[in-house]
C-alpha cells in the first residue's frame, strides 16, 4: 500500500493540486487524480486534518446526482461557490444549472 499511496501523493504533486492556494472549482480532473484526490482525502481524515480534508473534499468533482440535490436544498450560488461541478457539466451541459 506503502507504494500505492507514493504514486497517488505523486500525482498530485506533479498536477500541483496539493500546492494550490485557492480551491478551482472548474477544473476537470483526470480519473488518476480523481482518485489520488481521494486518498489524499481519505488520509487527511485518518490523521484527523479537518481543514485538509475540507478543502480536497471541495475540489473533487461531485456526480450529477448529488449536484442536482444540492441545488435543490441549498441553491444553485451555493453549488457554484462551493463543489467542483465539472461532472454535472459535462453530463447536463453547461447551463443546466440556470435553467433548473
Amino acid at each position: 500500500m506503502e507504494c500505492k499511496e507514493q504514486t497517488m501523493t505523486s500525482v498530485l504533486d506533479i498536477a500541483g493540486i496539493l500546492e494550490e492556494e485557492e480551491v478551482d472549482l472548474q477544473r476537470h480532473y483526470t480519473e488518476e487524480e480523481r482518485e489520488a484526490l481521494f486518498e489524499a482525502y481519505a488520509d487527511a481524515c485518518a490523521a484527523d486534518d479537518l481543514e485538509e480534508a475540507h478543502r480536497l473534499a471541495k475540489i473533487m468533482p461531485i456526480t450529477p446526482h448529488w449536484a442536482k440535490i444540492i441545488a435543490k436544498v441549498m441553491g444553485k450560488e451555493y453549488l457554484r461557490e462551493t463543489f467542483n461541478i465539472t461532472h454535472a457539466n459535462e453530463e447536463f451541459g453547461e447551463g443546466w444549472l440556470d435553467e433548473a
